[in-house]
């Protein structure tokens, strides 16, 4: 008897593990959060899409037109680096000057702040010329109010970062740059080491990208790629988290 309770007690202990390693399993694969997304070719031409002219925040997604009017400037000028800052940086403090190449590396892979508050500094009028430009695409529901997407103020839609999306697809130095899994800028005989923020530029054929994420924007990833079915915009606003961006998009490039 007591070899038949000893029995039962094992077979109930490992049903009741596996029960428990497949909820862990099953709770680990989170659901589904963005609220808008968007999937076109390399035309403009919507696949699919929820919400698309939903307008909301946008986080650092404002990089990526700080960088199409920085990438219309000399690219090898070197501009001066502020003694003081209000934002976290990867450029070490006593760094005096990096070129503007450099900069739109730091403002696209990393997403560094700094070095696009450095960009807009750099360029005459920059937030008025950022929303002309964003009208001259035809942007309509699309406001910036500064270059780094931290204000929530930075909002837009879908359907018109999909207008961004293919005008910052011609210029092949922010393809180039923001594709980037990782980067490193020579400084003072060290380097300045940085990953790219979007984990999938290591995974995917991706051919331009930009991440977001602020707590009124959530998880925000635009990025094109080519896949089996041909070149494709994906645009995802509105993810819980800055965790959950990644397996909704991935979702997206599954079902293509």
């Amino acid at each position: 008897m007591k070899h038949l309770i000893l029995a039962i007690s094992m077979v109930t202990m490992f049903v009741g593990n596996a029960e428990a390693g497949r909820k862990k399993e099953q709770e680990s694969i989170p659901v589904f959060s963005a609220k808008s997304f968007l999937v076109a070719d390399a035309e403009g031409t919507i696949i699919k899409e929820q919400n698309g002219d939903f307008v909301l925040p946008i986080a650092s997604i404002t990089k990526l037109m700080v960088g199409l009017l920085a990438a219309e400037q000399d690219l090898s000028e070197t501009l001066f680096i502020p003694s003081t800052r209000q934002v976290q940086s990867s450029i070490p403090r006593k760094t005096l000057g990096l070129t503007r190449k450099e900069l739109l590396t730091l403002a696209l892979v990393k997403s560094d702040n700094f070095a696009a508050q450095i960009l807009c500094n750099n360029i005459p009028d920059c937030i008025d010329r950022m929303n002309s430009k964003a009208q001259e695409l035809g942007m309509v529901d699309t406001q910036y109010r500064e270059p780094t997407g931290l204000d929530r103020g930075n909002v837009s839609t879908a359907h018109d970062l999909l207008r961004l999306m293919i005008a910052a697809a011609v210029d092949p130095v922010i393809g180039s740059i923001s594709s980037m899994p990782k980067a490193e800028i020579p400084i003072d005989k060290k380097f300045i080491k940085v990953n790219n923020t979007n984990p999938l530029t290591s995974k995917f054929d991706i051919t331009l990208s930009k991440t977001g994420y602020t707590n009124p924007a959530g998880g925000c990833l635009v990025m094109m790629m080519n896949s089996t079915v041909g070149q494709r915009i994906l645009i995802l606003l509105g993810s819980k988290n800055a965790k959950t961006r990644i397996p909704d998009m991935e979702r997206l490039v599954k079902d293509l």
